[in-house]
């Protein structure tokens, strides 16, 4: 399957994440990359289809401040307390609000559907309680 077409597939499913979050079972997303890094470039677009749809919110943390598209917006993350630590590139944290913590680290990016399938887990574990 072409990359486009798996991306669309993402975007029209919302890879099988619950639409509403009820309250206190939030989850967010910090997505450390560069814009200069390719396995960020190619990590983003794919995020971004998954997360969209269902309106998790997802802070890229670029070490150069600059975006990684298709996310309009960085912050600087030698500025941020949990993003300056993170050497790998791209490493995806994902975020409980009702467990208060980083439940998930995923370091790196094989393909698109590798790293979809390691995003829905992680989320949907950050999701129960």
């Amino acid at each position: 399957m072409k990359r486009r077409h798996f991306l669309a597939g993402i975007a029209l499913s919302g890879f099988g994440l619950p639409v509403a979050a009820e309250e206190g079972q939030g989850v967010g997303i910090i997505l450390v990359g560069a814009s200069w890094c390719t396995f960020c470039k190619s990590a983003a677009p794919v995020l971004a289809a998954m997360v969209e749809p269902v309106g998790i919110p997802v802070l890229v943390a670029s070490q150069d401040a600059r975006p990684i598209p298709p996310f309009p917006t960085a912050t600087d993350a030698s500025k941020h307390p949990i993003a300056s630590k993170i050497l790998t590139l791209p490493t995806t944290l994902i975020y409980s609000q009702a467990k208060d913590e980083v439940t998930a680290e995923i370091v790196g990016y094989r393909n698109a559907r590798h790293y979809a399938q390691r995003v829905q887990a992680a989320v949907l574990s950050a999701r129960e309680v």
